[in-house]
């Protein structure tokens, strides 16, 4: 009983909410960041790690 309430949220869902295919993971990049002593950075936006550059962006 329990599955086939769940099964049928799981539908009434997909048609309530559009699905989204979006990705926030990319690059974001900064001209003055505080962790590179305020000079230039670029962030990956899904893995977190932060590169400090040497010109700016």
């Amino acid at each position: 009983m329990f599955k086939k309430l769940e099964s049928a949220g799981a539908a009434l869902l997909e048609r309530l909410v559009p699905r989204v295919e979006a990705s926030a993971c990319g690059w974001n990049c900064w001209n003055d960041c505080w962790q590179c002593a305020h000079s230039a950075c670029k962030v990956n936006t899904c893995t977190g790690q932060l590169v400090c550059l040497s010109g700016r962006c």
